[in-house]
């Protein structure tokens, strides 16, 4: 890469996060706020963030350098020297429509735009503009400056040439740089929303306690259990994407009302102190399954009139099984290259091995078989993928 400068959009925690990353491979930052009380803020959490590595054994003196290379403004007057630029701005779409027009108009024609958006349309997001060809994702995982995945996502006028830009931008800040072809929530939180679900619907269904189920996805294969992971990003923000994924995939994303419930009680997690598990306000540490949660997980139930599962015996594969049928959708769609899935799984969240490396190990017959057989238990969340079934039938005994 050799853009002279890189502006980040977004001095919240994700666009200061990325900021790092940027400065820590050598490229200065121009990092913008919409007022000096955000950019404030902004530079606040990178000084946190430069403390923070300073303590694990960074000198001063690379520390004070790091924070050199990042320049902050509220303004625009300076994006005409900016060859590249990264959104980290609020995930709102008329947000995102405001940033792209005024890019479009402040920074050079062949100055490419990112976004790191989650979930949203790339697609749309470079219609606000008249550069569709230079405007491509660049979905950064949380904390950007120590999470190795960066998914890099083409629109549909996205240039063969914008996309290795991102790609090699993204690749020199020692990241992991996979390629993923448009759909709703990408790869990793497409899979990552499936099971993340099935953990809801085994708690409502009663095949097994919040601790149980966070220690047998932690003893399996994950570093945090589900229901820890959601408290520790938020029910509100579950909610927003469970229901984004069920419009644009139907009812194999179908959401548990188990989180409609959490909302409405305001037990989002850490942030409020309560949630699967109940947490100490001020240190956030956790303190034992919420004694609120058996008032709610009451009231879901009756929501979702699910009982179809009780007296099913509870694994951790069963977490997984939805995520697996949903690496074969994907693959099926080439939402990504076959060998890149497990990569990006590990990766992004963690994963001691992929879906595609489970599915081996347990043999494709006999996951294909357990979804079949939970389909008609459980009904369209379990419905198998075609491609699985092929393999299958083909005698394939492993994907990897």
């Amino acid at each position: 890469m050799q853009e002279s400068k890189i502006a980040v959009i977004g001095a919240g925690t994700m666009g200061a996060s990325i900021a790092l990353a940027l400065v820590s491979g050598g490229y200065p930052v121009l990092l913008k706020e919409t007022d000096d009380k955000f950019l404030a803020k902004g530079f606040e959490v990178i000084d946190r963030l430069l403390a923070s590595k300073v303590k694990k054994g960074m000198t001063e003196e690379a520390a004070s350098s790091l924070r050199q290379m990042i320049s902050g403004t509220t303004v625009y007057d300076d994006f005409a020297e900016v060859d590249f630029v990264i959104e980290a701005a609020s995930e709102n779409i008329d947000i995102k429509r405001q940033i792209f027009q005024d890019l479009d108009q402040y920074c050079h024609l062949e100055a490419i735009l990112a976004t790191n958006t989650s979930s949203l349309s790339i697609s749309q997001i470079a219609g606000f503009t008249r550069r569709a060809d230079k405007v491509v994702g660049m979905h950064f995982f949380n904390p950007a400056h120590i999470m190795k995945l960066v998914e890099v996502i083409p629109g549909l006028e996205t240039s063969h040439d914008t996309v290795l830009s991102a790609l090699e931008l993204a690749t020199s800040l020692g990241k992991l740089a996979i390629r993923v072809e448009e759909c709703a929530s990408f790869l990793v939180n497409r899979l990552l929303g499936r099971y993340m679900n099935e953990a809801l619907f085994c708690l409502e269904e009663g095949l097994a306690t919040v601790e149980e189920i966070d220690q047998a996805a932690v003893d399996f294969v994950v570093p945090i259990g589900p229901l820890a992971l959601r408290d520790m990003n938020g029910a509100d923000i579950g909610l927003a994407v469970a229901t984004f994924n069920y419009n644009e995939y139907g009812p194999r994303f179908a959401v548990p009302a188990l989180l409609g419930e959490l909302v409405k009680e305001n037990s989002l997690g850490q942030k409020t102190g309560a949630g699967f598990y109940s947490y100490d306000k001020e240190t956030r540490k956790r303190q034992g399954v919420n004694p609120n949660l058996a008032a709610m997980l009451e009231r879901a139930r009756q929501t979702d009139s699910m009982g179809a599962s009780k007296g099913e015996k509870f694994s951790a594969e069963r977490l997984f099984l939805p995520m697996i049928n949903e690496a074969f959708l994907a693959m099926q769609e080439r939402i990504c290259q076959p060998e890149d899935l497990d990569r990006a799984l590990m990766a992004g969240l963690g994963m001691r091995k992929g879906p595609l490396t489970i599915a081996s190990e347990m043999g494709l017959a006999q996951c294909l078989a357990e979804i079949e057989r939970l389909s008609q238990v459980c009904g369209e969340r379990f419905r198998p993928a075609p491609l699985l079934k092929r393999f299958v039938w083909a005698g394939r005994a492993s994907v990897v």
